[in-house]
């Protein structure tokens, strides 16, 4: 049995359990998936809660808002993604505490599954631990403008530093700005927890977009928020948080199970999986 869990606020609603177990019972693995909603806890003490994790024999940990920056600082090794980004979604808990970051590789593959070009002119909304990781992503992908909109000006002023330092056409905007210019924007992501159940409203609110451009909302409960409803009815091109899930999840599921011969067969039937989450998830 692989005893594997998720931590984060207000995380009732995941589909991370149903999705792991499901994978898991699709290839033969036997997986235990817990919960650990921390949104009533005053202190939480990371540390502690990393030894009870292992006193429970948990091997591995998802890791959400607002706790993905955090976990890096308890974290004795770094992949890649996670030395790049300084985030992480994903914890190997062994002698050593390893971390991932599935984010990154889950948009990178998100974007090159909706599109075969370089990305061009986009804006992103949120630069926490999602936002930081579609960030760096986009850069990977060769974006031609980056413009970010962030209202903690402290952690905006330092993401634009760590990005300028892998590409220089990196800038931030205010909201109102970019309704003023918004024909002059290919794409608009939303990784802010705006629209979600729990903090219902429009991420974009002004935003009225045309059939020339796209949106990617990171929200995936509900998957249609308010964002994306406003915009496929402009005629835009939207891609649904369900889409991030589905590829990060697999990424982890893939680490999990340290079974890198699964993906060919995970992806020959990611349509089939889409669409369960898709039924599940469009409300």
């Amino acid at each position: 049995m692989i005893k594997l869990g998720l931590l984060g606020n207000n995380i009732s609603k995941s589909e991370m359990p149903n999705f792991m177990t499901k994978l898991g019972n699709e290839f033969d693995f036997e997986i235990k998936y817990e919960l650990f909603d921390k949104a009533l806890e005053k202190k939480f003490n990371f540390k502690n809660f990393l030894s009870q994790i292992k006193e429970k024999n948990i091997f591995g940990l998802n890791v959400t808002y607002p706790f993905k920056e955090l976990a890096v600082e308890h974290s004795t090794e770094l992949s890649e993604e996670t030395k790049l980004v300084k985030s992480t979604n994903l914890l190997l808990i062994n002698e050593s505490i390893t971390s991932h970051n599935t984010d990154y590789i889950g948009f990178l593959n998100t974007y090159k599954f909706n599109f075969n070009q370089r990305p061009s002119k986009l804006v992103v909304l949120g630069g926490g631990g999602v936002g930081k990781s579609v960030c760096f992503a986009l850069i990977k992908l060769g974006v031609k403008e980056l413009y970010i909109i962030e209202k903690d000006h402290i952690k905006l002023e330092k993401l634009i530093k760590d990005l300028k330092k892998q590409y220089e056409q990196v800038y931030s905007i205010m909201l109102g700005e970019l309704i003023e210019n918004q024909r002059e924007f290919d794409g608009f992501l939303n990784c802010s927890e705006q629209g979600h159940v729990n903090t219902p409203g429009n991420s974009f609110d002004g935003l009225r977009l045309n059939n020339n451009q796209w949106c990617f909302d990171v929200v995936y409960t509900p998957a249609m928020t308010t964002f994306l409803k406003n915009s496929e009815k402009s005629g835009a091109k939207i891609i649904t948080g369900i889409e991030l899930f589905l590829f990060q999840g697999i990424e982890s599921f893939i680490i999990f199970t340290e079974q890198e011969k699964l993906r060919k067969k995970i992806m020959n039937n990611y349509d089939k999986i889409r669409e369960y989450f898709f039924k599940k998830l469009i409300i």
